[in-house]
Order: structure tokens, then sequence, then C-alpha cells
């Protein structure tokens, strides 16, 4: 892992690289030409930088080749490039290294870590990520940033790559960098994410997912040591992102729903041994001694519980209603999930429901960073 300032110097030495390689690759034309062919010219400029900057990053990083895990991001990669606009030659690698992180270079190529792939918990969660860097690709992000940067280069060094001595060997060596750093500004970087929920969108998959990764990057974020941002401070931060992407999939007209992305309140019905037994993920919420009757109504408890049971649910909406002084019903929200009469040997309602309030306050642990009252 680079440290925050080797960070820093490597892109720097990538922007740089950038600028050299756009002015080396522009080529005389006339006004009549550069109007009719600007697209084009400008598209192969830019694949010409991506493919010297992919050579370095193919001698710095090692790629991997498991066709399980290459096709299931490429099985992703495919669903997202018929929404991006730009006709860039994309592609997607798989490289080796430990932290969770995808980054794209001008050209369209885009890098997914092994660690990523670990840290996501579905494949919902995987699109978004490659959709904001598709989308970072798509806006010709890179390119942007680089010459904002300009500035930051250094004349010393730019003789040096411009006459491909030394210097142009340290920065060619180190352009993988560019992987760890993700360093756009903040109306690129919020750019690349609201891209990325119609991106999203388009391509079919669960919009809550833009949510939820961020929540985890969130509670990842919190287990790194703070380090001062400096040229990059105007990065937007995580919570920031997060209220903008929520806005942004609730504008859609979409709830939040986090659970079938993180894979949590799951239903579950079961026998071990007489009994009949009905979980939401390991906790069980009601059993009783197995026979028809108690299996017709567990199994539309379970079904009620699919619909009903939310990591968003307010602890009040689970409640046990009362008629004529009794218990008689157990609902979340205006969802019933199960009612008088049960059983002869069932839990009571009342269990029910702190069993229910059990399974939710566990899945929440399992995900701590969300604002559930978003």
């Amino acid at each position: 892992m680079f440290s925050h300032r080797e960070k820093q110097r490597f892109c720097i030495s990538v922007f740089l690289l950038f600028g050299l390689l756009v002015c080396g690759c522009t080529e005389p034309a006339s006004a009549r030409k550069k109007k009719e062919l600007g697209i084009e010219a400008s598209v192969k400029r830019e694949v010409a930088i991506g493919a010297r900057v992919a050579e370095e990053i193919a001698k710095n990083m090692e790629f991997v080749e498991d066709p399980l895990v290459t096709a299931r991001v490429r099985g992703i990669f495919n669903r997202l490039t018929p929404w991006v606009k730009r006709p860039l030659p994309y592609n997607v690698h798989v490289v080796k290294e430990k932290s969770p992180n995808a980054f794209c270079i001008p050209g369209g190529n885009i890098y997914v870590t092994t660690g990523l792939i670990d840290f996501v918990r579905s494949d919902a969660e995987l699109a978004f990520v490659m959709a904001h860097e598709l989308s970072h690709a798509d806006g010709k992000h890179g390119i942007i940033q680089m010459e904002r940067n300009q500035k930051l280069s250094l004349a010393a060094l730019a003789i040096a790559v411009a006459s491909r001595g030394a210097g142009a060997a340290m920065v060619l060596s180190n352009v993988a960098a560019v992987a760890v750093s993700n360093a756009y500004s903040r109306d690129l970087e919020q750019e690349a994410d609201l891209g990325a929920v119609t991106i999203s969108a388009n391509a079919g998959y669960e919009l809550s997912a833009g949510v939820t990764v961020m929540e985890s990057l969130a509670a990842e974020e919190l287990k790194q040591p703070w380090v001062d941002p400096g040229v990059y401070r105007d990065h937007p931060k995580i919570s920031e992102r997060i209220h903008y992407i929520a806005g942004a999939v609730e504008s859609r007209g979409h709830k939040i729903q986090r659970k079938n992305v993180l894979k949590v309140l799951i239903p579950r019905l079961g026998e071990e041994g007489n009994r009949l037994l009905l979980r939401v993920d390991d906790t069980v919420i009601v059993q009783a001694p197995a026979s028809s009757e108690a299996r017709q109504l567990f199994e539309g408890a379970q079904m009620a519980l699919q619909r009903a049971l939310q990591m968003e649910t307010p602890v009040y909406d689970i409640r046990v209603d009362e008629a004529g002084g009794r218990p008689s019903a157990v609902y979340i929200g205006v969802s019933c999930i199960l009612r008088e009469p049960l059983p002869k040997g069932t839990d009571s309602l009342g269990h029910v429901r702190l069993q229910l309030v059990k399974a939710l306050t566990e899945a929440r642990k399992k995900h701590p960073m969300a604002n559930y009252s978003l």
C-alpha cells in the first residue's frame, strides 16, 4: 500500500505524463477537418494515452485470470457498457490487490481489485462501483483532471519525460499509483456518482446498492488513520456522497431498501425434530409443533415478512395489536404477520414481536453506518 505522500507524487507524475502524451498525439489539421473529425481525433488521442498508461499498469500489477472471477466481473460489465455515451473501446480487468478499489484510465480501461470483489456484498454493489468508473471514463474525467492539475507539473521532470530519460522511466514505472488515489475533484466525483445511478438503473440493478456500498466504505474509512488530503482536499466526503446518491435514487421513485443488496433479513422455514421453525437469518421468530395447520400459517408469515420487514423498518412499526384486551395479531406497519387463533404450542405473539426486533437489530449490526431514516 502506498503512503499518502507517495500517492501525491505518483499522481502528479501521472497527470504530467497525460499532458505530455496529449501534446505528442496531436496532429496539425485545418479548421474544417478539426470540426469534422474533432470527436474521432479526441477519442483516438485519449485511447493512445490510455494505451501507454495500460502498458505501465501491466508491468506493475498482477492480473487475475480465474475464469469464475473474470466471468462474473465481465458479465456485470457487459450489462453496463451499453448505457455509456462515448464510443470508447471499453474493457475491464481484475488485478490482485488487497484494498477494495476500482479505477479507470483514459481510453476506457477499467480495473477492479480482488479486494473490492471480496468487499462488496452483491453483484448490484459491484455494478455500482464499475458504473461509477465507467461514468468517469464516459465523462473524460481523467483528461479533465489532468488539465486542472497541470500547475503541479515540475519543469525539470517534464524535460526528463520529453527526452525519455530517467525521469520518464520513473513516471512510467509508477503510473499504476493512479489506482490508489482516485483523486477527482468534487464536481467530477459527484458527476460520476450520479452517472452511476443512471447507468445502474438502465442496466436493471438494485439502486439501493449505491447507498449500501458507500455506507460500507464509510465503515472501512473509520478503520484507517486520517491523513491530510493535501491538494485533494476538494474530494467529497463519503457522508455527502451517500446523501446525494440516496436523493438521486429516491428522485427516480425508488425506495431505499437495503436488505436484498446486503442479503440479510431473509425468512426461512424449516423443521427440527417434530417442531416447525420460522427464522429470520439466524433468529428463530416463532415455532410450533409440526402440523399442516402450522405450516400453512408459517408459510403465510414467511411471505409477509419477505415483503414487510426491511432494514429501514422503524422498531415501533413492529407491534402487537389487541382485541378485547387480548393480543390478537403481530403487525409490521400495515402488514399482518401472524394472528390468533394460533395452533396449540405456538410461541406467543409478544414473543414473536421480541424476536422480530432482535432479528432487525442483528441485521443492522452487520451494516452499522447506515442512516435508516433516509
